[in-house]
């Protein structure tokens, strides 16, 4: 696994032969587990790349956030969630709110952790660095493909939940949702809440939103029954990966 040309910073070769062109547009689709496993050990720039959930080149070309802002006013599905931070007026010990640089300690001590990247999609950085906690946090609030928020539970921050646009191409209606809990706050019922009262409150403010989907690894027991409590009802294997399941709610 030798870089093929110093002169050429952006090309590597990948043990089959092939060559990685690190900077290759964004829209060409996250690494590959063989290719994040070559640009680590070239301790290659990554980036997190939250519009299509997984890791990047940091060289690559930027080619899709221009597009998502050219087509967001005609898809209603992308009207913006409201910013006040209340999840539920019956519900107030949780609140939601956007994450902000000064939550960079927080985030990084809930996430920091193998066991709660074993039920993401994403392979574990271990460790996760500031710099990357850092651009995670930006990251989450600079795109119009998604919302993403930090979960407040009374006074603390527990995890973060998000809502997808644009998952299914052959219904502009659909949304995914994906949340991650804190290992300190699994156990507590708090999942169960968080998927209920948020998939209630994406309903209300989406006018557009016909269903709401979310993909669970398997083995994931907790989030299966917090879907199935919250109204979702399991679908099958992801045709992307069996590894996944998908659980689906329609707007009732």
């Amino acid at each position: 696994m030798k870089r093929l040309d110093t002169s050429k910073e952006t090309l590597l070769e990948m043990p089959c032969g092939a060559q990685l062109d690190l900077a290759r547009p964004r829209s060409s689709g996250i690494l590959s587990d063989a290719e994040l496993a070559v640009c680590r050990s070239h301790n290659i720039p990554l980036a997190y790349d939250p519009v299509q959930t997984g890791w990047v080149s940091a060289l690559c070309e930027d080619d899709i956030e221009s597009d998502m802002q050219h087509a967001a006013p005609a898809r209603p599905v992308r009207s913006q969630i409201a910013r006040a931070p209340q999840v539920n007026a019956l519900h107030p010990q949780y609140q939601l709110r956007a994450w902000e640089p000064s939550d960079l300690q927080t985030y990084m001590a809930l996430l920091d952790d193998a066991d709660v990247w074993a039920h993401l999609p994403e392979v574990y950085p271990d460790p996760l660095s500031a710099d990357m906690a850092e651009a995670l946090i930006e990251l989450s609030n600079a795109s119009n493909h998604h919302r993403v928020f930090a979960i407040i539970r009374n006074t603390s921050i527990v995890g973060q939940v998000r809502l997808l646009y644009d998952v299914d191409d052959t219904d502009p209606g659909a949304a995914e949702i994906s949340y991650w809990l804190g290992r300190g706050f699994w156990g507590k019922g708090i999942g169960t809440d968080i998927v209920t009262l948020f998939t209630a409150r994406c309903f209300a403010e989406h006018g557009g939103l016909t269903s709401i989907i979310a993909r669970v690894r398997a083995g994931n027991t907790a989030s299966e029954r917090a879907l199935l409590k919250a109204g979702y009802e399991a679908e099958g294997q992801d045709p992307k990966d069996a590894a996944w399941t998908i659980y689906r709610v329609r707007r009732g």
